[in-house]
């Protein structure tokens, strides 16, 4: 996949005739007071990463792409990779799955968290409502495209942003059934451990993420951003994935992944 432009449309990604659905995560970040992630744990019961350890995030709906989000929305850069409507579904899966309030400080939303999620309300019609959101500090960092073959198979793009302060997040109870506030590393060691289970587009953020110390950092990085990095990957359930200048990038039994990642990593 090596020749594959990171940026190429999910139109013309490589299908089986499984459907690839386009989906945005949000790695939420807090220094607590060491930088802290927020995770979810997901249900046995879904068909897709059941009972894994992942971040807030879904699939882009159709109602993410309303027109009047040019109007309702704030971007640092309108004309971005991916779209507006990616940052969009981050912030609305967020308030849905762990009642997380981003680029907004309209508490009112989160009384609306089920309706949103069960789609008896338009995100769009409440934000018109309130205010409008700021996504200046939603930056994308990273792409994973779900491999062939598979029961699902998503085309997520991957944000950070900053957690409001006294953020209490509460998990969904249908898809999200754990929250947490992790360290990076930590979060890193109970995988090795055994202790919790992380596709490797997760683990590929925390490990980026490992090096950094404050929010303030990442999120000046991510404004810069970098060149995507294309990971390579091994056993997903023994061994860590692999960025290009990681010694043993090249070890033959490692497989080029449909996933990138443009966040610099921390300066030694």
């Amino acid at each position: 996949m090596a020749a594959l432009d990171p940026f190429t449309p999910t139109d013309e990604l490589p299908t089986d005739g499984v459907p690839i659905r386009p989906a945005a995560t949000v790695v939420l970040l807090a220094d607590r007071p060491h930088l802290e992630v927020l995770t979810l744990r997901r249900s046995d019961q879904l068909v897709f990463a059941p009972d894994h350890t992942v971040f807030p995030g879904g699939v882009v709906d159709q109602s993410d792409h309303d027109p009047r989000w040019s109007e309702l929305a704030t971007c640092a850069d309108p004309d971005e990779i991916p779209g507006l409507a990616h940052r969009v579904a981050a912030v609305r899966e967020t308030i849905e799955e762990v009642g997380v309030l981003v680029g907004t400080t309209e508490s009112s939303l989160l009384t609306r968290r089920h309706q949103l999620e069960q789609g008896q309300v338009i995100f769009a019609d409440l934000i018109e409502k309130t205010g409008g959101l700021d996504l200046s500090q939603v930056h994308a960092i990273s792409r994973w495209v779900t491999p062939m073959p598979g029961p699902r198979r998503y085309d997520a793009y991957f944000f950070v942003a900053p957690a409001p302060g006294g953020a209490t997040p509460t998990a969904d109870g249908g898809e999200a059934v754990e929250v947490a506030w992790v360290r990076p590393l930590q979060a890193l060691k109970q995988w090795a451990a055994g202790e919790l289970t992380m596709i490797s587009p997760t683990r590929s953020i925390l490990q980026r993420l490992a090096g950094y110390q404050t929010t303030a950092q990442v999120l000046a990085a991510a404004a810069l951003g970098g060149p995507p990095e294309l990971v390579r990957i091994g056993d997903e359930h023994s061994e860590k994935v692999y960025f290009p200048a990681d010694p043993g990038y090249h070890q033959s039994h490692l497989k080029e992944g449909m996933g990138w990642v443009w966040l610099p990593a921390a300066p030694a």
